[in-house]
């Protein structure tokens, strides 16, 4: 699942975690001089350096090639020495080159990976996990561990036969792997510790803990949160008008994100990384401007939305809450980055809303898009087979609004029989409707 040239060596040691270590501790306690870069506001669970046993396992291709060379030698002075020596060459401290070579090697690439081994420093907090490396230069990796997307193990055949594994990361919004720790003991372990820190860094949201008793609206559900996904020109805000007039508040993140773009706060910091020339004539943010930046450029698409993102989830957790409190039948999400930002984790359930291409080219195009703009905006988010793949239920909208009203009616219908991704197990392909 990952390829050589992006793993990075990590270990840690999972006692502190298990035990859990208290925000009152002495904080020199916490911090030594190999533990930097822990802010005082963050408690340190894990520090540690990588297995010795990841010389050996990125060292052994050396070692394989050194004794080779050694072969080699040993051959030659074997077999062609004797031949040689018939005509009164003395070569024998040839077939001493290909071995010592061999050795040169193994000793260079031995000597290079206890510097690196010796380099790494790999801390979890409960804020971040991060990775720091180099002999000369230095580099560190930090994802916060509100903006993990997906956290997976992966053992490749050397790992297993040392009983070592692999943990990487990916961080919202981003298509591939953002931090890698190699050569883990005990890592399934440690996996599952690591998604408990995840957990207590993003604690449930307390609609989803206790819900208020609100009774029954037109004959649906109530007191759920669902979440829409789909191609871009789909039709989710229609979805979402549909489930309005069955009762349910909508909160639409795209919204909420442009909302959050004329804050202060988030003007200047705009303006500090790409310029005045982020602001339209009035002072405010042009739009069109940000997305021509973020959608050219995946690195600043993915620094915007760490930046705003958080904005909207507090923004959006308000909003939830109140509607609970209000009765409303439920709350529908329209997020553009709901599964790879990780929001679904917020939902009861989520919904595919799919429609034809054609139909949803016809949309953007009422929108002012060139025909090109929906491919290059969609090929930044996940492709559409894997948001199907990762929905509880697909909804077609392919047609009028009364008809995909009462299709809303029946899909709200058919979730009310199925448990919450909170309380029920994984299903392994959704539902269409």
């Amino acid at each position: 699942m990952v390829a050589t040239g992006v793993r990075e060596h990590l270990n840690i040691a999972p006692d502190n975690l298990r035990r859990g270590v208290s925000r009152n501790a002495p904080r020199s306690a916490l911090h030594t001089a190999s533990t930097p870069h822990i802010a005082s506001n963050e408690t340190l669970l894990l520090s540690l350096k990588p297995s010795p046993l990841s010389v050996a396992l990125r060292s052994w291709r050396s070692a394989a090639w050194a004794m080779v060379l050694v072969l080699l030698g040993w051959a030659g002075a074997r077999f062609l020495g004797p031949l040689v020596a018939g005509f009164g060459l003395d070569l024998r401290w040839f077939w001493a080159v290909p071995g010592l070579i061999g050795a040169a090697i193994l000793c260079v690439r031995l000597v290079r990976e206890v510097l690196l081994w010796q380099s790494r420093r790999y801390t979890l907090t409960d804020v971040r996990m991060a990775a720091t490396s180099g002999v000369v230069r230095r580099t560190r990796v930090e994802v916060p561990l509100r903006n993990i997307q997906q956290i997976a193990l992966d053992r490749t055949g050397g790992e297993r036969a040392l009983g070592l594994g692999t943990i990487v990361v990916t961080s919202a919004g981003s298509q591939t792997i953002d931090l890698a720790w190699v050569s883990i003991a005990r890592s399934e372990e440690r996996l599952a510790m690591v998604r408990g820190a995840m957990g207590a860094a993003v604690p449930m949201p307390v609609w989803l803990e206790e819900r208020p008793e609100v009774g029954k609206a037109k004959g649906l559900p109530l007191g759920r949160v669902i979440g829409l996904v789909g191609g871009i020109g789909a039709g989710k805000s229609q979805v979402a008008r549909a489930m309005e007039e069955l009762g349910f508040v909508a909160i639409d993140s795209d919204k909420e994100a442009k909302a959050a773009l004329d804050r202060p706060e988030v003007r200047e910091r705009l303006v500090k990384w790409w310029g005045e020339g982020v602001l339209g004539p009035t002072g405010r943010v042009d739009r069109k401007r940000v997305a021509e930046i973020v959608f050219g450029d995946p690195a600043q698409r993915t620094r915007l939305e760490e930046l705003v993102h958080p904005l909207v989830k507090v923004r959006r957790s308000e909003l939830v809450a109140r509607a609970m409190a209000d009765g409303a039948a439920g709350v529908v999400v329209d997020a553009p980055l709901l599964l790879e930002a990780g929001d679904d984790r917020e939902c009861d359930y989520v919904v595919f809303v799919d429609a034809p291409l054609a139909v949803r080219e016809a949309r953007v195009r009422g929108r002012g898009w060139e025909a090109s703009e929906l491919g290059r905006r969609e090929k930044a988010q996940l492709p559409l087979e894997e948001k199907r793949r990762r929905a509880d239920i697909t909804l077609a909208n392919d047609g009028s609004m009364e008809v995909l009203t009462e299709r809303v009616r029946a899909m709200l219908l058919t979730l009310s029989t199925q448990p919450t991704r909170a309380t029920g197990p994984a299903r392994e392909a959704n539902q269409t409707t």
